[in-house]
């Protein structure tokens, strides 16, 4: 594990923000370097700018509301090149799990346009780097509009390395998230590829059958297996999900590690209530209120958070079955106790909005047994 792994530990899973981390140890090593600079900006085309060029870079710098803006902007990396009397200004907004929101890019492409015609920039570029693809359109004709990848800036500094610890341990951290894409498959992304039919028929059979007919009878028929591929791309996770709810969501299933690849394959079932949810205080009173029961095993996250998706769950690592004799049954035993405690939730915060197809009556209200059990 590198450096920066093991430093991204000491966070708090639920404070860490990665791609502020990142951004930090990009901006540091690009100052460090600025041949690796300089070889990259220019590789993606954002500065026309040859040798003998001075490099200044900020990050999170903020820029003041231009006429028609309804907040600043704080582009993640701001860098300013200087050759002679010349001088470029390049903002580098970055990317990992979350996507663009609202007019950022608009808001940054005006700044930067205000900022050529105000101070006399060559040139004034905007690189919107991503590690997944992302579509995204030039907000602004003015200026030059960048789209790029990590893993293209990771080959970049694969090549300036030289010694320098601080890049390689980027370099390093890069690999192990997800964000050095090669041009060759491992012998190992080869068996991945050829068991993986195998895999999702294990936990296809673990969410369906008696695990699919339990859902049923606490949710009502509003579950698929079928969109867990979707999911599967898009959240990184193999699971059975609602389909009616969009602000109060159950999943069911299996979750791969994002960020940190150190973390194990977890399985279990989560909640989540939206931001900007209807009966938002009611749903995080009830997170709240059944997280918080002592020995329970709830997990909850973000309750605080009122611009953010809140989550409560409950779950083990996939390892913990591999020692049992048979996996799929030890699983579905695994979420069938775990449907039972969600019965009980149901019963226990009726004014939460689940589906209504099926419907509790008063004689289900849980007993104090029941709700202490589970």
């Amino acid at each position: 594990m590198n450096l920066f792994s093991k430093l991204r530990r000491l966070y708090r899973p639920d404070s860490f923000q990665f791609e502020d981390f990142h951004t930090e140890i990009v901006a540091q090593v690009l100052q460090n370097n600025p041949a690796l600079t300089l070889s990259w900006l220019r590789g993606i085309k954002a500065t026309s700018f040859a040798n003998d060029v001075s490099i200044k870079i900020s990050t999170q710098e903020t820029f003041q509301p231009l006429p028609g803006h309804s907040t600043p902007s704080r582009p993640d990396i701001t860098i300013r090149l200087f050759f002679g009397a010349k001088k470029e200004l390049i903002f580098i907004e970055s990317k990992q799990d979350s996507k663009q929101w609202g007019d950022q890019l608009k808001r940054y492409a005006e700044h930067l346009h205000a900022a050529q015609l105000r101070e006399g920039h060559q040139n004034a570029s905007l690189a919107f780097i991503t590690r997944d693809y992302e579509a995204a359109e030039n907000p602004q004709n003015q200026i030059t509009f960048v789209r790029t990848r990590w893993f293209q800036f990771y080959q970049y500094l694969k090549a300036h390395v030289n010694g320098d610890g601080l890049a390689k341990e980027l370099k390093l951290f890069m690999e192990e998230n997800r964000m050095s894409l090669g041009n060759k498959f491992r012998s190992t992304d080869l068996v991945a590829m050829e068991n993986f039919l195998s895999a999702k028929a294990l936990m296809d059979e673990t969410l369906e059958g008696e695990v699919s007919e339990a859902v049923k009878s606490i949710f009502g028929n509003v579950f698929a297996v079928k969109n867990s591929l979707v999911y599967f791309r898009e959240k990184h996770r193999y699971a059975a999900s609602n389909g009616n709810w969009t602000n109060f969501e159950c999943h069911i299933g299996y979750w791969l590690p994002q960020d940190n690849p150190d973390e194990p394959v977890w399985v279990g079932i989560k909640f989540y209530s939206k931001a900007s949810a209807i009966g938002r205080k009611d749903m995080i009173e009830a997170f709240r209120g059944w997280s918080g029961r002592i020995g329970c095993g709830w997990s909850a996250d973000k309750l605080d958070d009122e611009a953010d998706w809140s989550c409560i769950s409950k779950g083990k690592p996939l390892q913990a079955f591999m020692s049992e004799l048979d996996h799929v049954q030890a699983i579905k035993m695994h979420l069938l106790g775990l449907l039972s405690e969600v019965e009980v939730f149901r019963k226990t915060y009726r004014n939460l909005p689940w589906d209504t197809t099926t419907t509790l009556g008063v004689d289900e209200a849980p007993s104090a047994e029941d709700a202490a059990a589970a």
